[in-house]
């Protein structure tokens, strides 16, 4: 069998490193030629040494070297910093048409946004109840240019449709959960935390409380790290094996969810896991003042982001990739609360350097 050449973006990061462990658990990872853009030189060579990932030392920064890692990539799978840089996605794009000029090959570009595109902007008043379906092509097509990650969706989208030099696959995952595992962790390589919950544990370790917006009443949809690689995964198979079957350009947008939950709820699982570690003094969740959650939570567009709505249905996966996530929202909430003391070891670590 010919090797699959795949260019992964941000391999040592949370979702990227998930789905690198991903690909090479594969039982047909022996034909995955995978290469990689790494700015640690020791982590480089773990990963030539150990794992038999080519590697290129550099960022996404650098463009020269995206394009052309991208140009000698079949599959190009991109997480690093993906949803809101307008200038990787163009390096990207440029490299794959290229390829295409040169070899005929039409390349496929699995683009990892986030379904902040739906955000509302709600400051947790309220729940929304638009839920869209990323099988409800017209909905996807009336999100607005200048929402949230949509400017770098529409390059993709329109290289596929407009240009037709590559296929383009959008996977849009909801808030993901769960801790980062495998060989690649364990060898200190890729990041095992999810931005959501450590922003949210950071803030209640500073505060001495776990604040909350508004009444919490917002919702976001939820996904395990463990069903959205297989999602990934799904898609990579899909290519490989059959193009033909897997939707791109405009109705090749997959939402990755699997139930819903308030802020409150996701909050209370936090505060409850820091009562029992003894790092807050009460679970009871602590309303912030106006303009105060961007004090604690990075700042006031990512405490806005938070406390939105970002309602969602995944069913184009379900439908046509056979994919069945295990874990539900209430795995969410206790695995959630489960894992917190994970996060407090990591905000103390961060506070001691």
């Amino acid at each position: 069998m010919s090797k699959v050449t795949i260019l992964l973006t941000g391999a040592t990061g949370y979702i990227g490193g998930s789905i690198l462990q991903g690909l090479l658990q594969h039982p047909d990872a022996k034909r995955f030629e995978i290469s990689t853009l790494i700015r640690d030189s020791a982590k480089a060579k773990i990963l030539e040494e150990t794992f038999g990932v080519k590697t290129t030392l550099g960022s996404i920064a650098d463009q020269d070297k995206l394009t052309a890692l991208a140009e000698n990539a079949h599959i190009v799978i991109h997480t690093a910093d993906s949803s809101d840089n307008v200038d990787a996605m163009k390096a990207i794009l440029k490299g794959l048409k290229v390829r295409h000029e040169k070899s005929g090959d039409v390349p496929h570009l699995v683009h990892t946004s986030g379904t902040g595109v739906l955000i509302d902007f709600a400051k947790g008043e309220h729940a929304s109840s638009p839920i869209l379906s990323d099988v409800d092509q017209k909905a996807l097509d009336a999100i607005p240019p200048d929402a949230f990650h949509r400017s770098v969706e529409l390059l993709a989208i329109e290289a596929d449709e407009k240009d037709g030099y590559v296929r383009t696959h959008i996977v849009s995952p909801a808030v993901i959960y769960g801790l980062g595992h495998g060989p690649l962790f364990d060898a200190g390589i890729a990041n095992p935390f999810t931005f959501a919950i450590l922003v949210f544990v950071r803030a209640a370790l500073k505060r001495g409380n776990v604040g909350v917006e508004g009444k919490g009443a917002s919702i976001w949809q939820s996904v395990h790290i463990d069903d959205l690689v297989d999602l990934y995964i799904r898609v990579v198979d899909a290519i490989v094996s059959d193009p033909g079957k897997i939707s791109h350009g405009r109705a090749g947008y997959f939402i990755a969810e699997n139930g819903g939950q308030t802020m409150a709820e996701l909050l209370q699982s936090i505060a409850e896991g820091l009562f029992a570690l003894g790092r807050i003094s009460s679970p009871t969740l602590v309303p912030y003042a106006p303009g105060e959650a961007g004090q604690y939570l990075v700042n006031q567009f990512i405490a806005d982001v938070l406390f939105s709505n970002s309602r969602c249905k995944a069913e184009r996966a379900r439908r046509e990739l056979g994919w069945n996530p295990k874990y539900t929202s209430r795995d969410f909430l206790d695995i959630i609360k489960s894992e917190v003391k994970e996060y407090v070891k990591k905000a103390d670590a961060a506070k001691a350097d």
